[in-house]
């Protein structure tokens, strides 16, 4: 994700072509929640729906970023009742994710796994703000790319990527000295490769959806710089209540009418999806237009929920890059 991040940590590139001859290895777990020293770039995420004791609804994101002995650990929360940014933490650190246990700290942030009990902890601070949030898995984890957690990219190459679709999310925020208590539904993504540099890395829209009827969609497409899908690179997961995975090989996101004018750009805040093999026809509506992540080492992004009605119901979380 995220080119500027790349080239902060000595790639120049965002999650493209892998370099390595014989691409990633299958995903197997719970071995890789773990760090890939080898790898060229990694990240774990996650993004949580959340409903705090104050009876405000929050989106929470939090990503950490991993190379050569670098991290870039950034947190956001946004008050999906008003639209105000609550907090907002971006750091870059010397610091190097183990390959046999994951438990990364850097000035005010923290990610962890904790094995024996199958849960997260994702940590951030920030001015005025502090995040501390717990995540346990209610569903298995996903493979994506038909099973063996690889998948295709735009050069050629290959990257292993997995999910946590459906998670129990808990914990605290602090804002402006006031703790407020939360719980919700989260999703985690964990992602990593050899990438290759390029000189003109592709932009990319991804949406990660949980339903009512609990199932979830994941669903990524690259576009070239001048906005134009990349059809031959979109791919996608649909899990079912059973949380077994089928690969989506086909689907349209098509943007709507509605935007946000920011950062030299405009933002889509409406999609309509359609996935023609689970006859899938959704829309999505941005619950409030301004969920940009702004900052300093990262490239600003947009990264939020929206409500989906049509064939489902529930919500999802979009990212939109742009070069």
């Amino acid at each position: 994700m995220i080119r500027r991040v790349l080239i902060v940590l000595g790639v120049g590139a965002a999650a493209l072509a892998v370099s390595a001859p014989g691409g990633v290895p299958s995903v197997v777990l719970p071995r890789d929640h773990a760090g890939h020293p080898g790898a060229g770039i990694e990240w774990w995420y996650v993004t949580a729906d959340t409903r705090g004791s104050d009876g405000t609804r929050y989106s929470v994101f939090f990503t950490l970023f991993s190379r050569q002995g670098l991290v870039v650990p950034v947190s956001q929360v946004v008050n999906l009742s008003t639209g105000a940014l609550v907090g907002h933490s971006e750091v870059l650190a010397k610091r190097s994710p183990g390959s046999r246990a994951l438990d990364v700290r850097a000035p005010g942030q923290r990610l962890r796994y904790r094995p024996r009990s199958d849960s997260w902890t994702f940590a951030a601070s920030g001015p005025g703000y502090a995040l501390d949030l717990k995540v346990k898995p209610i569903k298995p984890y996903v493979l994506h790319g038909g099973g063996r957690g690889v998948i295709q990219e735009p050069t050629g190459g290959t990257s292993a990527y997995y999910s946590a679709t459906r998670a129990r999310a808990t914990g605290f925020i602090t804002s402006s000295g006031t703790r407020i208590p939360f719980t919700g539904e989260a999703w985690i993504d964990h992602q990593w490769g050899d990438f290759a540099n390029v000189a003109n890395p592709p932009n990319w829209d991804w949406f990660s959806c949980r339903f009512g009827d609990r199932t979830e969609l994941m669903l990524y497409r690259f576009r070239t710089r001048d906005g134009v899908p990349l059809v031959r690179y979109r791919s996608g997961t649909l899990v079912g209540r059973d949380g077994r995975g089928t690969l989506v090989r086909d689907f349209t996101a098509t943007p709507g009418t509605r935007v946000l004018e920011e950062a030299g750009r405009r933002w889509p805040l409406d999609w309509e999806l359609r996935v023609p093999s689970a006859r899938l026809t959704l829309s999505l509506a941005a619950i409030v237009p301004d969920q940009l992540v702004r900052g300093q080492i990262l490239p600003t992004f947009w990264e939020g929920a929206a409500t989906v009605t049509g064939t489902k119901r529930g919500v999802c979380f979009v990212e939109e890059t742009s070069s």
